[in-house]
């Protein structure tokens, strides 16, 4: 099923492990078609393309298989592997389901000497496919997500179709926030579609208020509606408002170092129905407060109805990081506040710059232990005597455990390129960020430190998998760290019950609120994993916790970093 919101899953998540000896390199840049979340006909093939890059004499055989619900998929067929040798490339493969309604929720990826008798690299990464004799597919909603509407505005849907429902179908799709129908909708109704293929089409939009929409629910019902033939949920990104700002570019990207006096420049399309017009405003923020010694450019005043518009933001002096735009819409005369929302933005600001970096192999990419992740960069420094650069791995906000990296030569003042290494040894981590620090010749003054966001997964033979890899039952309950964090949009959450118990898993918003409920039922004992999708909620932080039988047994945070 193909959506023009939905991006080719690239890759994700989430459980990592490894078993023998480190021969394999690392796998990555992983490609599904058509892209999760999907649903699909029986028969009807998934097909997957990556990059390697593996050193083991006799050459490696490359797996990849369904899983549901922490098993082998039932009924599925998959592809053979070719030996593929010693060094890089590219492989492929395939699967599908031939028969029974599932959900498959976790590809397995496995790399095997050429003989089969030793596992190199194991690790799973979630997606959502669903297999049925019913599907809806080639899904086109206009415009594209994310977007932001003024009221009573339409989101158009168009699809095909697959049944051999005797008597036909009606199809249903609706706006869903925060796992309930969106308040105040207005929604297409759905003629009989006859029994075999075709097409159809609908829409929705919001009759009043402020409202986000995080998912779209497809249902297919018989010709009385009596039965659900199927049910599955896109995630959107649509923002309804009186007033709206949409297709935000913003110039360089972030995250980037920037020149003092550099320009951070914003492009905007905006629709009003304010009589007299409205003025936009761009202001940046650090650590929840305006940014100090910025400068940003005046409003116009915008007529009312649809139109563009553009303005840019840049820091005079003093070493500082922008971390949010503001965006305000007023009144004429900005006596009234219309609308206001935030982006998250990494931009550091300084005399000095480090930029247009290159890491190899690109992320996210899973990797054996002690395996290389090159780095390259440019930089610019204004300062006598030259300056030295690092860059280390950071997990969770902490430099990663068990790195090795490289020392830095001392780069002459003006302008240069550089270069790097880092590995982890003897863990299995997810490296989500790099530290890059500038110092002074002797490294007695910090000049310049930022954090890209860098998702490199590394393994050994102490972590285990999913199903069948951990025959032990667990003995205590534990929650376990989300990962990856920060994470967008998806992230899986682990647990272990010794026994069999009603769970509850909730997400919190910093304020305590409840966000969403992910798990409110009874449960086998044994080790769970709970796949979380944050599409249309803001960055930020967010807590998650585990209760069984009304006692709280953890609480940790996670993050949402867009």
């Amino acid at each position: 099923m193909k959506t023009k919101f939905q991006e080719s899953l690239v890759v994700a998540l989430f459980i990592l492990a490894f078993a023998g000896p480190g021969f394999c390199d690392y796998i990555s840049n992983i490609q599904l078609s058509p892209a999760s979340p999907a649903c699909l006909a029986f028969g009807q093939t998934v097909n997957i393309t990556f990059n390697y890059s593996v050193s083991e004499a006799g050459g490696t055989l490359i797996f990849v298989r369904p899983f549901s619900s922490s098993s082998l998929t039932p009924n599925y067929s998959a592809h053979a592997s070719p030996n593929y040798p010693a060094g890089t490339g590219t492989g492929t493969g395939d699967f599908s389901i031939t028969s029974g309604d599932v959900i498959v929720d976790h590809l397995r990826f496995q790399l095997l000497n050429s003989d089969q008798n030793k596992v190199l690299l194991e690790f799973f990464i979630p997606v959502e496919y669903h297999f049925s004799s019913h599907v809806i597919d080639n899904i086109n909603i206009t415009p594209n997500s994310p977007a932001s509407f003024v009221v009573g505005q339409n989101v158009d849907i168009t699809f095909n179709y697959t049944t051999n429902h005797p008597g036909g179908v009606r199809i249903f799709a609706r706006p869903i926030t925060a796992g309930a129908t969106t308040p105040e909708f207005s929604a297409h109704g759905s003629p009989l579609y006859p029994t075999g293929s075709g097409s159809g089409t609908g829409y929705f939009s919001v009759t009043s208020g402020n409202a986000i929409i995080d998912h779209i629910r497809f249902r297919m019902y018989n010709d009385d509606q009596s039965q659900l033939l199927l049910e599955f949920f896109l995630p959107v990104d649509f923002r309804y408002a009186a007033h709206a700002i949409n297709n935000i570019v913003i110039s360089p990207g972030s995250p980037d170092c920037m020149l003092f006096d550099e320009h951070i420049n914003v492009t905007f399309d905006y629709r009003t129905s304010q009589p007299g017009g409205v003025r936009i405003f761009l202001l940046p923020f650090t650590d929840g407060t305006p940014t100090k010694h910025f400068a940003v450019s005046p409003s116009p005043l915008y007529p009312s109805g649809n139109g563009s518009g553009n303005g840019f933001i840049t820091v005079t002096s003093d070493n500082i990081i922008i971390d949010r735009l503001r965006f305000k819409i007023t009144n004429a005369d900005q006596s009234q506040d219309l609308l206001e929302f935030f982006i998250p933005v990494y931009y550091p600001f300084s005399i000095h710059r480090i930029s247009n970096i290159v890491l190899k192999p690109t992320a996210p990419a899973y990797l054996t232990s002690g395996h290389d992740v090159e780095i390259k960069f440019d930089y610019l420094a204004n300062q006598p005597g030259g300056v030295r650069i690092f860059a280390r791995p950071y997990t969770a906000a902490s430099l990663t455990p068990n790195y090795g990296a490289h020392g830095s030569p001392l780069y002459s003042s003006g302008s240069g390129n550089g270069d790097g290494y880092f590995n982890i040894t003897n863990l299995s981590v997810l490296v989500d960020h790099l530290r890059f620090q500038m110092y002074n010749e002797s490294q007695s003054q910090l000049l310049l430190e930022f954090f890209l966001p860098a998702l490199y997964y590394y393994g050994n033979q102490n972590v285990t998998g999913l199903a069948g890899r951990d025959l032990a039952e667990p003995q205590s309950f534990a929650l376990r760290q989300n990962y990856p964090n920060p994470f967008n949009p998806s992230t899986t959450i682990d647990f272990n019950i010794p026994h069999d118990s009603f769970v509850s898993l909730k997400i919190f918003d910093t304020a305590g609120g409840e966000v969403t409920t992910l798990i409110s039922k009874k449960l086998q004992a044994g080790n769970h994993h709970c796949l979380w999708n944050a599409a249309g909620l803001p960055n930020g932080i967010y807590f998650y916790r585990l209760q069984v039988e009304n006692q709280i047994v953890a609480t940790k945070k996670l993050t949402l970093l867009k």
